[in-house]
């Protein structure tokens, strides 16, 4: 994947994640929703299928971001199952703290999601297709693993300060 502009789609800071304890428990088949409590988010969808995952699903929309990272660090999974979205900030966190990814297949979230690889994608509005891939993912520790250390290698090769800043500055020098 080519991200020339991916200094739009704003870093992450690495260096807040200092606050984030390292010693959290994880809970087993835990899976995450972090963020607004809107339609856009698809906050609807995830709770319309809840009682077909096999697994607690824990929703944190209200929280302070350090709360949300302990949550989603305790996680096995995290959830995005927006109908519009941009980039997400949790995916990227996701793939910081190497938490697995289920996410819509959506212009915003394709971008940084490539499905098998670093996370897995479903169609948009597709709750049964969003539970099988959730439940799927619970069960296959492997896969898991695979696509956790794909996702931190990709946001450290091309989401960070550390990442970007030589990128941008490479574009603006070929601009002058």
């Amino acid at each position: 994947m080519n991200l020339d502009f991916d200094y739009i789609y704003g870093p992450i800071d690495i260096e807040k994640f200092k606050k984030v304890p390292e010693n959290i428990t994880k809970n087993e088949k835990q899976v995450v929703y972090i963020g607004r409590d809107s339609y856009e988010k698809g906050i609807d969808i995830l709770k319309k299928i809840e009682d077909k995952i096999n697994g607690k699903v824990v929703y944190c929309t209200n929280v302070d971001w350090e709360l949300a990272m302990q949550v989603l660090k305790s996680s096995d999974i995290v959830v995005v199952p927006s109908r519009i979205d941009n980039i997400p900030n949790v995916i990227k966190e996701a793939f910081f703290l190497k938490i697995p990814v289920v996410a819509t297949d959506i212009e915003g979230i394709s971008e940084i999601v490539t499905n098998g690889v670093n996370g897995i994608l479903v169609p948009s509005e597709e709750p049964d297709r969003l539970a099988n891939a959730i439940n799927q993912l619970l069960e296959n520790k492997e896969k898991m693993k695979e696509i956790t250390e794909n996702g931190y290698d990709f946001v450290m090769k091309n989401l960070t300060w550390e990442a970007l800043l030589p990128k941008q500055n490479t574009l603006n020098s070929t601009r002058n």
